[in-house]
């Protein structure tokens, strides 16, 4: 859409003005107003995935997760509009690591590693806050469709630091890692026919690969992290301990006990903090086409 990126970059100057509570406030506004304009069939679908993941039985809570979960999107995006803001010392009394030594380790070495990242809690300021303490963050994502929302996002990501790329081949995922970056691969969306049956919530569900794939290949250790808002503005990542995809099994049962335990500490997160995780998504789109087509043969 013409003129997005113009007024997205509007917003950030206005964003970058305020005060913190002014800031605070504005998050409040824009994701009310995000809410208002999520479709019917989008918020009945957030609350039947709720529902399908067994994290209640109540409707009503359900959608209350919903648009928690939702609401969330406006001090987010707020987050991201004032990333001028950051540097190396603020962030430091905005967000807090726990188990930053274990990057602190790989960094020292020049080695690289998969991080498992999801769309838990505020994903663009995880990013932002690992880049800004001095990890070589790679972010791989999906190009936009539309061209200047694309354009501001890519901007906005570089700004802390982060080296910011679309899908790479192999080889260019593989020299990354090689340099010792620390490389984001989307853990928790549906991949289209592209993934493999791993348990979540219950049940098989196509998940990517991308993580396990790359950590065996590559030699280099997967970690998992999450970033929770404890309130008053401040934020904790968590870094779990690093593990490997087994390289003495056949790939292919390599790659889906990694995958799946990859779920298993997802699915963990997800129940302890149910309102920050992404239940707009349609994460089971591929996997429902999946079992139609075997039920048919």
């Amino acid at each position: 859409m013409k003129g997005t990126y113009a007024f997205l970059k509007s917003l950030s100057r206005f964003s970058c003005r305020l005060s913190p509570q002014g800031a605070e406030r504005m998050g409040r506004i824009l994701g009310l107003i995000f809410w208002a304009l999520v479709p019917p069939k989008r918020k009945q679908l957030a609350e039947k995935n709720i529902l399908r993941a067994g994290i209640t039985k109540n409707k009503r809570e359900a959608r209350r997760i919903a648009r928690e979960s939702s609401l969330r999107f406006g001090p987010m995006a707020v987050d991201m509009f004032r990333f001028p803001l950051l540097d190396s010392r603020n962030i430091r009394d905005i967000v807090t690591i726990e188990g930053s030594e274990y990057l602190d380790a790989l960094k020292k070495e020049g080695k690289g590693c998969i991080l498992a990242a999801n769309h838990c809690g505020n994903w663009e300021l995880e990013g932002a806050a690992l880049a800004l303490f001095g990890y070589p963050l790679l972010a791989v994502g999906m190009k936009q469709k539309n061209e200047e929302f694309d354009r501001f996002i890519r901007e906005y990501r570089s700004i802390p630091g982060e080296t910011v790329e679309y899908k790479t081949g192999i080889r260019d995922m593989y020299r990354r890692l090689k340099q010792g970056y620390f490389i984001g691969l989307l853990c928790d969306q549906d991949p289209g026919n592209a993934g493999i049956p791993a348990d979540l919530f219950g049940e098989p569900t196509l998940t990517p690969t991308g993580p396990a794939h790359f950590s065996r290949l590559c030699e280099v250790p997967i970690l998992m992290l999450f970033i929770h808002h404890t309130g008053n503005g401040h934020y904790h990542i968590t870094l779990e301990p690093p593990f490997w995809t087994d390289s003495e099994l056949p790939k292919k049962e390599a790659v889906l006990k990694m995958t799946s335990l990859i779920n298993s500490r997802l699915e963990k997160w997800i129940r302890t903090y149910p309102e920050e995780w992404f239940w707009l998504h349609n994460r089971w789109k591929w996997t429902d086409r999946l079992r139609k087509q075997e039920n048919k043969i």
